[in-house]
């Protein structure tokens, strides 16, 4: 099986944990290798990240900027931090915000009203996370594939896989070339039914000006182009 990528399990590239191959850091849209070593070499160094707060305050210096946070919360690398991802991303521009604020004022010198709390009082300037839930299956699931590429924690078509058994004939595997046998299973002329969801949509106009669409539908195993007239 894969795992999403974790950022207090997972390695710059693929790794394996159990019988399962972990998906890799890299791989995360808009986060360069040197910003997810610098991270490993940190959780190495200093332990794994406890919450959201301690994963940006310790990865702040890092160059890991706001696109690079969300990405890892789209992806679902920030699983293990205790929150969902609606939550993370409800709170982490607050908290990098203030933890640059922080900075700034550490910088010239001025002391902050946290510097001066009592240690029993400070939890109360922790940034609480809000009591709003999670993002549904769907919403997760496209988050995955706009940052990995790929669907990770399952597939948006895995609840009308019945559906898809009783009235598709072919899959879009069956209209892919077999480069052994330079064949393709479903033949020319012939009818085939596929069950799936469009991924991509383009439309033109023919000379006459007929509107006309070329459609890449994705089922459970790939994706085909289909020409609509």
């Amino acid at each position: 099986a894969m795992l999403p990528p974790d950022i207090n399990e997972g390695e710059a590239g693929f790794s394996v944990s159990g019988n399962s191959i972990r998906y890799a850091l890299t791989a995360i849209k808009a986060v360069g290798r040197p910003v997810i070593e610098s991270i490993v070499k940190e959780r190495q160094e200093r332990g794994r990240f406890t919450n959201l707060k301690d994963f940006i305050t310790r990865v702040a210096n890092l160059d890991v900027n706001k696109r690079a946070i969300e990405n890892f919360i789209k992806a679902g690398a920030l699983a293990s931090l205790g929150a969902t991802r609606k939550q993370s991303m409800s709170v982490y521009v607050q908290i990098l915000d203030h933890i640059t604020k922080d900075k700034k004022n550490n910088m010239v010198g001025q002391i902050t009203l946290f510097d001066i709390a009592a240690e029993d009082t400070k939890e109360e300037f922790d940034i609480r996370m809000p009591d709003i839930g999670e993002y549904s299956k769907e919403m997760r699931l496209a988050f995955e594939k706009e940052v990995l590429g790929i669907y990770v924690s399952g597939h948006p078509l895995e609840e009308y896989q019945g559906i898809l058994q009783r009235y598709a004939t072919n899959t879009t595997n069956d209209f892919a070339l077999d480069e052994e046998t330079n064949t393709v299973t479903v033949q020319d002329q012939s009818i085939a039914i596929v069950g799936g969801m469009i991924a991509d949509k383009t439309i033109k106009y023919t000379k006459n000006d007929k509107v006309m669409a070329f459609l890449n539908v994705e089922d459970l195993v790939g994706n085909v182009e289909v020409v609509v007239f």
